[in-house]
């Protein structure tokens, strides 16, 4: 019986470790097919969200590429669309949004997903800061020289030396800086962006013209035009005031501004300006542009209240030149040469310009038939001067165009005075004035020559009285202030100057000084010229067309990056 009972223990123990492995084996099993489920399922979890995060970086590329080239979109830039897709009739999907945070600055929101049905299994979205860069505001084929009214939000390129008093919020592409900018220096090879094609056939073919037949308009508007047209001018044109040109303004000749309201804007896809030879801002002149102006000439603007305002882009295949007002009426502007600085009071009457004797001057152009002094003449000028002058430092000089010849000068000597002197092409006068006269403060200084007479005076006392058979010299050439004929650093005048006057005549017996009919006259009062040019390529984008009709897209931006990605969960 015993044996009976420990036979049947056994086996049922054995029995029950049997049961214990199998169940082992069995939530092993269990567990380890869970455990392939969920990797599984992890898995697939992994590539959907790798996919939908891919997705939606080709939402932002798809946003950068519109907003970079925008010819297509009707509205002023893209932004955005809901159920774009990569591939049509697939399940993914993206939404984009795009606010317009500057000219050149874009936020792009992006959600990518995944649709089964109503049903939405994966979800990415991003969020960016796009930066248009390189993105040129501003275009100049030589050297250029801004003064501190000058503003430009964009980047430069300068086929020369750039020379900036102003304010620059952008990067330079330049053969030389000098002055401070908010951005980096480049090489001009380094931009990739071309010289726009813009030709007055590319447009006179292509769009139906409205002809302007007067050489000077004023208080007038233009379009807009429904269908498109563009404005056109053979010839040399005028806006004296009030002038509105809605669409684009083709002037094949030299373009003056000389009145105030003068507006053009570009309609889609067309530059807003087109100038063939010379773009001029007179004094009190004002333009305001919004789109691309081209300008195949230089780009003159007035140092006495001239504006012009571009928001787009301008490009000038020349240079861009401030220049002095004459107020005689006979036109002889001088141009500035790297930024004598304006003194808007503090010269003797109103304000005066300021010479560093380092590099500043300025220049008249050539001219056969003004500033001709052939017998009798009057100089006259006011001139503050630093007590330290370089030898042969003029004051004002009339050369001859390869500025090797005087025609009359004056200018201070080599010698350790410094003695002022007129010069004549061969030979030259002492005035009886140093230095030591004329430094530190206000004072005066009038030439009169009568026949063969020389007659100098100080603050309205004569100093010295001679006789001087050479007279002076005549022709083509240009007049420098600042300067003696060659306008070498060398010899360029420190101090400040004001009220330059040219009579082409000795004083009556009993004529006042100064006296009416001047050839020239330089009040020296301007004040400098404004000048702001703002980019902005959702304006500046254009299309024009091959000699074959093929049509060209081109935009002022060169590029583009992303300046913060955020990726939200």
């Amino acid at each position: 019986m015993k044996r009976m009972v420990t036979n049947s223990t056994n086996s049922g123990a054995a029995l029950l470790v049997v049961l214990l492995v199998i169940m082992a084996v069995t939530v092993l099993s269990l567990g380890f097919l869970s455990r392939s489920d969920v990797e599984l399922s992890c898995g697939q979890n992994m590539l959907l969200k790798t996919q939908v995060d891919y997705l939606a970086e080709s939402g932002l590329e798809h946003a950068k590429g519109l907003i970079l080239n925008p010819q297509e979109i009707d509205d002023e830039y893209w932004n955005g669309q809901l159920g774009q897709q990569l591939v049509a009739g697939s399940d993914d999907y993206y939404d984009i949004g795009v606010t317009k945070l500057g000219e050149r600055n874009y936020q792009i929101s992006c959600n990518a997903y995944r649709k089964k049905g109503t049903e939405t299994v994966g979800r990415s979205n991003l969020t960016a800061e796009l930066r248009l860069d390189p993105c040129i505001a501003l275009w100049t084929g030589q050297d250029t020289t801004f003064n501190s009214s000058v503003r430009i939000e964009g980047d430069i390129y300068c086929n020369g030396k750039l020379v900036n008093d102003g304010q620059v919020d952008g990067d330079v592409f330049a053969n030389e800086l000098a002055g401070d900018v908010a951005g980096q220096l480049e090489n001009v090879d380094e931009l990739s962006l071309d010289w726009p094609r813009v030709r007055a056939t590319d447009f006179t073919w292509h769009y139906p013209v409205e002809s302007i037949s007067s050489s000077v308009i004023s208080g007038i508007t233009f379009g807009p035009y429904d269908p498109v047209r563009v404005c056109r001018r053979v010839g040399d044109l005028e806006l004296a005031g009030g002038v509105e040109v809605n669409g684009m303004l083709i002037v094949e000749g030299n373009l003056r501004v000389s009145g105030t309201s003068n507006l053009i804007q570009a309609q889609k896809n067309l530059p807003v300006l087109l100038v063939t030879g010379d773009l001029e801002v007179a004094s009190g002149g004002h333009l305001q542009l919004f789109g691309l102006a081209v300008v195949d000439g230089h780009v003159q603007i007035s140092s006495d209240s001239a504006d012009l305002n571009a928001i787009g882009a301008l490009f000038a295949n020349d240079e861009i030149v401030e220049f002095t007002s004459d107020d005689s009426g006979n036109g002889i502007t001088a141009k500035l040469h790297n930024n004598p600085i304006w003194q808007y009071s503090g010269g003797k009457v109103g304000g005066a310009l300021q010479f560093d004797g380092v590099d500043d001057y300025a220049q008249t152009s050539d001219s056969s038939d003004k500033l001709q002094l052939t017998g009798d003449y009057t100089l006259g000028v006011w001139i503050k001067a630093d007590p330290s002058q370089k030898i042969w430092a003029g004051i004002f000089s009339k050369c001859d165009s390869s500025s090797s010849q005087n025609h009359w000068t004056l200018q201070f000597d080599s010698s350790s005075s410094r003695k002022l002197v007129i010069h004549h092409p061969n030979s030259m006068w002492d005035t009886g004035i140093s230095l030591s006269s004329v430094r530190d403060n206000w004072h005066n200084i009038r030439i009169v020559r009568s026949g063969n007479t020389m007659t100098s005076y100080l603050d309205g006392n004569p100093i010295r009285t001679d006789t001087w058979d050479e007279g002076p010299g005549s022709g083509t050439g240009h007049l420098n202030i600042g300067a003696e004929r060659t306008a070498s650093p060398s010899y360029l005048y420190k101090g400040l100057i004001d009220e330059i006057l040219v009579y082409d005549r000795a004083p009556d017996v009993n004529e006042t000084y100064p006296s009416s009919d001047p050839i020239a006259y330089y009040k020296l009062d301007d004040g400098g010229s404004n000048m702001m040019i703002t980019a902005d390529p959702s304006r500046t984008a254009v299309i024009v067309w091959s000699d074959g009709g093929i049509e060209q897209k081109w935009g002022q931006a060169a590029g583009a990056f992303f300046r913060s990605i955020e990726r939200q969960w």
